[in-house]
């Protein structure tokens, strides 16, 4: 089996090449990685490797067909800034973008696939390979939430429901029955600063995905970072799609959150 990865920034696609190498010893992996985004450690975990610049979007075509990869998984952003800034496009990408109705990143990525579906490779869902990385349904870290904590999280989960349809946002902040941030492009650790800023300790962040959401490109991740901005926000709870949030380094993220008196719970819509 030969698989490619399309790899963006921080710890996503190192974690993908770790799953895909521990449950299938005999593929023979290749990573597409973007000078300036994506962390030389995943060469550790694959056996070959091509460096692109960020927006040569031909390059990374005629690097698809050199290695001659029919399947392929993208992991990883690829900071959505770049969408505003052209620096660094060739003809190829800058085409494509003016062919397209809107700049919205999930609208950019889905064309980029198109195009390079056009030369025979299939794109696969990240998730297929990281099943045991994903939310689970239910309390994940045994701290069980009161009465004022389980209504902010049953109103959240009404407000995110609508919210993720927009194609805005994935991530939004709450705390007694109001609503403090909806993400926008900054991202979801911008989203917490600004929500726990006009909130203050105790507020509750829900991270989701859409109903149609494209996971072969565009999977929610959570990882120890955030958690530890949480920690310094004091959020009281982090609520989870289950199945459809990534979390990273999963068994140190649900302890640490224990430790700190951060809820973390998996839900549905």
């Amino acid at each position: 089996m030969k698989l490619g990865i399309i790899a963006g920034n921080r710890l996503l696609p190192i974690l993908l090449a770790q799953r895909i190498k521990q449950n299938n010893k005999d593929c023979k992996l290749t990573a597409f990685c973007f000078k300036g985004e994506t962390s030389s450690i995943i060469r550790r975990y694959v056996d070959k490797i091509y460096w692109i610049k960020a927006g040569d979007l031909g390059g990374l075509k005629q690097s698809l067909k050199e290695d001659n990869i029919k399947k392929c998984v993208m992991a990883g952003q690829i900071n959505p800034l770049r969408i505003f800034n052209r620096k660094g496009w060739d003809k190829e990408l800058v085409f494509l973008a003016e062919s397209i109705r809107d700049f919205r990143p999930h609208t950019i990525f889905q064309a980029i696939i198109s195009s390079i579906e056009k030369q025979g490779v299939e794109f696969l869902d990240s998730t297929f390979y990281l099943k045991e990385d994903l939310a689970d349904e239910g309390i994940m870290n045994s701290l069980e939430p009161d009465k004022s904590l389980i209504g902010d999280i049953d109103f959240g989960l009404k407000v995110i429901s609508s919210f993720v349809e927009l194609d805005a946002g994935q991530s939004i902040v709450v705390k007694g029955g109001s609503v403090a941030a909806f993400e926008s492009i900054e991202g979801t650790d911008n989203t917490i600063r600004r929500g726990a800023k006009l909130a203050g300790k105790g507020c509750v962040v829900l991270k989701f995905s859409k109903t149609n959401q494209d996971l072969r490109f565009d999977v929610p991740v959570v990882g120890v970072f955030t958690l530890k901005l949480l920690r310094n926000k004091k959020v009281k709870a982090l609520v989870l799609e289950k199945n459809k949030v990534i979390i990273l380094e999963k068994l140190k993220f649900l302890s640490l959150a224990k430790k700190w008196g951060i809820v973390v719970a998996g839900k549905r819509k």
